[in-house]
């Protein structure tokens, strides 16, 4: 628990951050992870994090228990049953992260991606996902070339040459 106080002590020390504390310890039994989650509350924390809590029934009596904010962790297909923002927010869940739908998604992407690619080859045009544009964009690169030309001196130019694209 020392590094939990730790972060505690630097917060009320008038750093401005939020502290979530999590336990793994469900594998040793309910009891345990909830006498865990009642010591981070005693510590001080903002938030207390019980992995793998299995299901809306089990969330619900943890947050009861605790009486306390509670974040959860969602993982399509994990130990923990998936549901909504909106129903854990009913449970009295503070926050929710769902970490796996963004790679999922980009996964799905890809494959979607490299099967067009490939059905492509025989009319030698691949398909646009994105305009090159967009793409600049959406990774920062206008940003980045604006800063460029902006701090340029003397008429000199980076890698870029100083293109900027813009929409």
């Amino acid at each position: 628990y020392a590094r939990i106080q730790a972060a505690v002590d630097a917060r009320n020390e008038g750093l401005d951050i939020w502290i979530m504390a999590r336990t793994d310890s469900l594998i040793l039994g309910y009891d345990e992870a909830l006498t865990r989650a009642r010591m981070f509350k005693k510590i001080g924390v903002d938030c207390v994090f019980v992995e793998a809590l299995p299901d809306r029934v089990t969330m619900d009596k943890f947050r009861k228990d605790i009486d306390f904010p509670c974040f959860a962790n969602i993982i399509e297909g994990g130990k923990t049953e998936n549901i909504s923002a909106k129903d854990l927010a009913e449970l009295g869940y503070c926050a929710v992260a769902y970490p796996w739908t963004l790679v999922a998604a980009k996964l799905k992407s890809i494959r979607e991606t490299l099967e067009n690619l490939k059905a492509s080859f025989t009319i030698g045009k691949p398909p646009v996902v994105l305009s090159y544009e967009e793409v600049c964009d959406g990774v920062g690169f206008n940003k980045y070339y604006a800063l460029e030309e902006k701090y340029q001196y003397d008429g000199s130019t980076s890698g870029s040459n100083g293109h900027q694209w813009t929409q």
